[in-house]
């Protein structure tokens, strides 16, 4: 069997320089890496790897990611193929996937693995895309990935939004994996040097029997329209001086003086939108389950308030979400729903994607397809707007109507650091969308009673079967609409250190998030991240304990009430992105908090037991 695993080069994050008079970033002169969740997938490739198997590296890109390719052949890849051309200059995701794609094809690749993500753009879109070319099944954020006897099926321990999944996975697959995955390689650098740069085979679109309108800018539905840096919005007043209860003490008066003060109530949804076909959007709103997935009712919110003259219509497929949850839909503001398969036993995202491309025979003049930005609506997403040619866009947190009809979509990019500003000439455009960006509406009843209209698709095929679920522990507070949220770092310590906070957060009424390092270390579950690849919050209170502040983190909090950060190093990013920061340790400063703060948060006295 041959195993491809993509790689992409990256520019190593703290080189990147944002130009303000060119507002754009500064890519010339800077050092390229490998995506290191790339690196994890080659490593995976490899022990995966049996005798008489090859692995075989491939990169779209400029002449300066060959010494990239030469470097996993020296970690022990076998074959290096370097897609190199003017042509390929401009390509977005449709693109590179036609690329990528017309590259796999000849060698039959029995699987395809790459990284769930790059750091340089956060779509995790490529591998779903890929997937729908090559007409093989995908699974998305994988944790663990191993062959089975005897059906040389894969077995992958893949995230869901509520915890991981077991799943049975038929070969040909593709399959992104994510940080818990594997650790990245090291190689020697005497066996880099050893490595003949001939080894690395260069192909162009001639060669790939790829036609030049296909790659490139001609090629790409969706364009840059412009890269801005993303200004701090908050200025910490910082207590670092006197003792741990004294430092708390000065900055609880702070706190207590921001929880006085009562956040404006979220605008009504504007009402009319347009009954125009052309104004019409649909908002995925059914997990892997069908159950209604955690984000969707914020999606639909954000949807309106942005697009007031839009109509926003919810899309489930499978047996749910049940009819009770129909309430919850129309007060988010969703107009309609279309069920697509409403009666299916099992399904994958494939078979969404199938479902929604038969809305859009039924329904050809929507303006926009969105998803969570969740594993499985990435992989919709993705399969979708490959098999409909259309361009997509990952991980937006913002959208504007342009004059000519169509959308400006905002997305973060370079780890958070600069916000990029998209547009997308095909129609419909399809996009991720995080959830808890905006708050759930409950007023969106108006106008015709909520109905759903059946679409039919084709029978689904359910070729990735789940085995088995595993949700977070119950104990957990619930996150979606909590007043007050913890979010931990590396700095908790551990799975024992977030043991010992759970008394504080049932004294504050407080709901748990941590950082990516936390979740991919396993101590908190996947839909407890929190930013740039996990979810938005806006609670009335943030306390981040032990957190560094990578951006990345900090801009899932864009929307919170007031921030208190507390952290033993005077110098942490994380202050910068505070509106109080306490310096010290957790535990000598945590003490000091709990009780006086859970009087400003009006929970009480304690009771003494």
């Amino acid at each position: 069997m041959e195993i491809a695993v993509l790689l992409k080069a990256v520019p190593r994050s703290e080189a990147v320089r944002f130009d303000p008079v060119r507002r754009a970033t500064v890519r010339e002169g800077v050092e390229l890496v490998l995506n290191p969740f790339d690196h994890r997938a080659l490593r995976v490739g490899l022990e995966l790897r049996r005798p008489g198997d090859t692995v075989t590296v491939l990169s779209l890109g400029p002449p300066p990611v060959r010494p990239l390719l030469r470097e996993a052949l020296a970690l022990g890849a076998d074959r290096a193929l370097h897609l190199c051309d003017d042509a390929f200059a401009g390509s977005d995701l449709l693109a590179s996937s036609a690329a990528i794609a017309a590259a796999l094809r000849p060698s039959g690749a029995g699987l395809v693995l790459a990284g769930a993500r790059s750091t340089d753009s956060d779509t995790g879109l490529l591998g779903p895309e890929l997937a729908a070319r090559l007409e093989v099944p995908v699974l998305s954020s994988a944790r663990s990935v191993r062959r089975t006897e005897p059906d040389g099926h894969l077995a992958v321990e893949a995230d869901t939004p509520r915890g991981y999944a077991r799943f049975d996975l038929p070969l040909p697959a593709v399959v992104t994996v994510g940080e818990k995955a594997a650790k990245p390689l090291h190689g020697d650098p005497a066996a880099f040097d050893r490595v003949d740069d001939g080894r690395v085979r260069t192909l162009g679109p001639g060669a790939l029997g790829v036609e030049a309108g296909e790659v490139g800018a001609f090629g790409s539905p969706t364009r840059v329209e412009a890269v801005e840096e993303v200004a701090p919005h908050r200025s910490a007043v910082l207590f670092a001086e006197g003792t741990p209860a004294e430092r708390a003490a000065a900055a609880l008066v702070t706190v207590r003086a921001r929880l006085t003060v009562r956040r404006p109530a979220a605008a009504p949804l504007p009402w009319p939108p347009s009954d125009e076909a052309s104004r019409e959007m649909v908002v995925l709103v059914s997990g892997h389950r069908g159950e209604l997935t955690d984000g969707a009712l914020s999606v639909i919110g954000l949807l309106r308030r942005s697009l007031p003259a839009h109509r926003v219509a919810a899309v489930r497929y499978g047996a749910g979400p049940a009819s009770s949850q129909d309430a919850e839909l129309e007060g988010a503001g969703a107009l309609a729903g279309y069920r697509l398969a409403a009666d299916a036993p099992a399904f994958d995202s494939a078979d969404v994607a199938g479902g929604l491309a038969a809305l859009l025979g039924a329904r050809p003049r929507l303006a926009a397809v969105v998803a969570v930005a969740s594993p499985f609506g990435r992989d919709v997403a993705g399969q979708f707007a490959a098999r409909a040619r259309l361009g997509v866009v990952g991980d937006a947190v913002a959208v504007t109507a342009r004059d000519d009809g169509g959308f400006t979509w905002s997305k973060p990019s370079f780890g958070g650091t600069t916000l990029a500003r998209i547009a997308c000439r095909s129609v419909p455009a399809v996009v991720t969308v995080p959830g808890g960006l905006a708050e759930v509406a409950t007023d969106g009843r108006a106008g015709a009673p909520f109905r759903w209209t059946d679409v039919r698709s084709s029978p689904p095929r359910a070729r990735v079967r789940c085995l088995e679920e595993h949700d977070e522990p119950a104990e957990l507070p619930e996150v979606d609409g909590a007043e007050v949220v913890v979010a931990v770092g590396s700095g908790i310590g551990g799975p024992e250190g977030i043991a010992r906070l759970l008394p504080v957060l049932e004294r504050w009424g407080a709901a748990l998030v941590g950082t990516r390092r936390v979740v991919d270390a396993g101590w908190l579950p996947v839909r407890r991240q929190l930013g740039l690849t996990g979810r938005s919050l806006a609670p009335r209170l943030a306390v981040l304990l032990g957190v560094r502040g990578a951006t990345n983190h900090m801009v899932g909090w864009a929307r919170a009430g007031t921030i208190l950060a507390v952290n033993v190093d005077p110098e942490a990013p994380v202050f910068r992105g505070a509106d109080v920061g306490i310096v010290g340790r957790l535990e000598e400063v945590v003490p000091e908090l709990v009780e006086p703060l859970a009087l400003a948060l009006g929970r009480g006295p304690a009771v003494r037991r």
